[in-house]
């Protein structure tokens, strides 16, 4: 399958809490990567490949802020500069491997594999419901066997909801309308729209406490914030206008062409103190994405290396087609022998 991400962006590598003493291996962007932590919480990203016989680094061990390979014990230091070789006084004059630039925020440890003097110029992207007052969240992970847009797709088009989620939708909403607003800038795709007024949804009545048999108003919004996130959000309002808020966020890491690492996080900004609420949506979501994650594997398999956007277009895929037109320019900016071929 043709690779379709750009290098230049931040995606997340991993969580926080997967890094500790040990050396975490995962593919990213279809290049090995190890992960670690130095002694003083810091992040390190190497290329997972000894630069003497190309032995995976993940597979050896830390030695205070260095990784050893467990080959023939050279050592790396947290800028990859090799700088021990056991068997001789001193290190290879250049002997390197590959460093790559990490930010942690929240939850997230976010990883740059571009242009490293681009990595300056773009900030990681902010997802204050994950780091900020006034909203709780949790999450977790999943492995795709899909490329990553099929999954931006799929979120970006909610109009599924009734027919792939039944029970998490609202009773009497037969269908979900095409958005009704879009904004888009250079890099990201802004958008929302209103749902049709109905009771609660099982789980709504749950998370709220509000009384099911009501109508309520519903606001769905979101951001195509790059090719690595995706934030949506789902307004409830009371019938006195309570806002009860709830963002999903969707990370979404090409592992190959082919495979993706989906990190999701769930927030809310009410009934803080009720814990049990968290993990009432946080139990609801992750079955939401298991059900998804089916979904988009399945469309995948059908689909093959042809991907899903041959077929024709309707209403809805209005913010799917403008985040396709967003990554195809930033693919353009990285390689200029492509956007000439494409015109």
């Amino acid at each position: 399958m043709k690779t379709n991400y750009p290098q230049d962006c931040w995606y997340v590598a991993a969580t926080g809490d997967e890094l500790t003493d040990r050396p975490l291996r995962r593919r990213i962007l279809d290049r090995p990567i190890v992960l670690y932590r130095t002694t003083s919480d810091g992040v390190v990203a190497l290329a997972d490949v000894c630069g003497h016989r190309g032995y995976p680094l993940s597979r050896g061990r830390l030695v205070g802020n260095n990784i050893q390979c467990g080959y023939h014990g050279m050592q790396y230091d947290p800028n990859g500069v090799c700088v021990l070789v056991p068997s001789q006084p001193q290190p290879p004059y250049g002997g390197c491997v590959a460093h790559y630039p990490t930010r942690e925020v929240g939850p997230f440890v976010w990883i740059w594999l571009g242009e490293p003097a681009r990595s300056q110029a773009r900030s990681v992207p902010a997802l204050p419901w994950l780091t900020g007052p006034g909203w709780a969240s949790s999450g977790a992970a999943a492995h795709v066997e899909a490329n990553y847009m099929l999954l931006h797709e799929h979120y970006l088009d909610l109009t599924h909801i009734p027919w792939v989620h039944p029970e998490e939708t609202p009773p009497t909403v037969g269908h979900v309308p095409p958005l009704d607003e879009i904004e888009v800038s250079e890099t990201a795709v802004t958008f929302s729209r209103e749902i049709p007024l109905a009771p609660l949804a099982p789980w709504e009545t749950q998370a709220t406490g509000l009384p099911p048999a009501g109508y309520y108003r519903r606001r769905h919004h979101g951001t195509f914030i790059s090719p690595a996130v995706l934030a949506e959000g789902w307004d409830l309002y009371s019938d006195r206008g309570d806002k009860f808020g709830h963002i999903r966020i969707q990370a979404v890491t090409p592992e190959t062409p082919s495979t993706t690492h989906l990190f999701w996080r769930f927030a809310h900004d009410y009934r803080l103190d009720d814990a049990s609420v968290g993990q009432h949506l946080h139990d609801v979501f992750e079955h939401v994405m298991r059900v998804d994650v089916d979904v988009i594997e399945t469309l995948q398999a059908n689909v093959g290396d042809a991907g899903a956007g041959q077929g024709f277009k309707v209403a809805a895929d209005a913010g799917v087609l403008k985040a396709r037109s967003i990554v195809g320019s930033m693919l353009d900016q990285e390689n200029p022998r492509r956007a000439r071929s494409s015109r």
